[in-house]
C-alpha cells in the first residue's frame, strides 16, 4: 500500500485520504475515527494523527470536540482585485480545476457582447469546469474571433488567460466585473449536478488590454455553496480644496 520512495509515511497516508475523501466523500460527512484508520491502513496512530492535522491544516477536514473529523465544505476564496488566471488562483490554494467539457461557436448573428468587444464575429468558448473532480462552473469566454485566430484548434491547457498570454501575447490589464445571484435552470441544475433553483452567482467581466481596448467578456456560473468572492475596501480621500 505505502512506498519506499523518501516521501514521509504520513504524507502517502495524507494523499491517500485525501484521494479517498474526494471520491467517495460529501461537506459534512464525517471519516472514520483515528483508531479505525489505524486498521483499515495498517500504521500508527501516530501517523494517522499527523496526516489527520496536515489535512486540518489544508482545511480539506474540521474537528468538532466531542463529536468527530468532518470533511469541510470547500469554498474557493476569489480575489477580484487583480486579474489573473483562476487555475493558478486555485493551485496556490491547493485546489485543482479542470474541464469536463469544452465547446466551441462562432457568432456571426445579433449578440450582446459584438458591442461590447466592437467585432463583427465572436468566438465562444464554452467550458464545463470541475473543482477538485467536483461539478463547479459553466464558464463562457467571447472573442472577437479576429484577435485569436485557430484558437480553437490550438486551446489544449487548463488556464485560459496563460495560453492567451504564450499564444497570441495577449494580455489584460484592468477589467469590470459584476457579481448576481441567479437560480439554477433545469439545464445548468442537471451539468452542475445540483437541485433546480439552486443558488448560483453569476459573474459577468469585460477584460481590457493595456491600451484600454475591450478584449474579452466572460459570463460565468459559479455554484454559490463553493465559491467566496473577496474584495478589498479602501477609504476614499475627499478634497479639502
Amino acid at each position: 500500500m505505502f512506498n519506499k520512495n523518501g516521501i514521509p509515511l504520513y504524507v502517502q497516508l495524507k494523499n491517500m485520504l485525501l484521494k479517498d475523501i474526494r471520491e467517495n466523500y460529501k461537506p459534512n460527512d464525517i471519516i472514520p475515527a483515528e483508531f479505525e484508520l489505524e486498521k483499515i491502513y495498517n500504521v500508527s496512530r501516530i501517523t494517522v494523527r499527523r496526516s489527520i492535522e496536515e489535512l486540518v491544516k489544508e482545511g480539506i477536514l474540521v474537528k468538532k470536540q466531542g463529536k468527530g473529523t468532518f470533511v469541510k465544505e470547500q469554498k474557493i476564496l476569489y480575489d477580484a482585485n487583480s486579474i489573473g488566471s483562476l487555475t493558478q488562483r486555485l493551485k496556490k490554494q491547493n485546489h485543482h480545476l479542470s474541464t469536463a467539457s469544452i465547446e466551441f461557436e462562432i457568432i456571426t448573428g445579433d449578440h450582446m457582447v459584438k458591442e461590447l468587444l466592437s467585432c463583427d464575429t465572436l468566438l465562444c468558448i464554452k467550458r464545463f469546469r470541475l473543482l477538485d473532480d467536483v461539478p463547479f462552473a459553466l464558464m463562457l469566454n467571447y472573442f472577437d474571433i479576429n484577435s485569436v485566430p485557430t484558437l480553437q484548434k490550438k486551446f489544449k491547457v487548463e488556464s485560459l488567460y496563460t495560453f492567451l498570454k504564450n499564444e497570441y501575447a495577449l494580455e489584460f490589464f484592468s477589467a469590470e466585473e459584476t457579481v448576481s445571484a441567479k437560480a439554477a435552470s433545469k439545464e445548468e441544475a442537471k451539468k452542475l449536478d445540483i437541485k433546480e433553483k439552486h443558488p448560483l452567482l453569476s459573474l459577468h467581466r469585460l477584460s481590457r488590454d493595456r491600451n484600454d481596448k475591450p478584449m474579452e467578456f466572460s459570463d460565468i456560473l459559479i455554484k454559490a455553496d463553493m465559491y467566496k468572492h473577496k474584495i478589498m475596501l479602501s477609504h476614499e480621500k475627499v478634497s479639502t480644496t
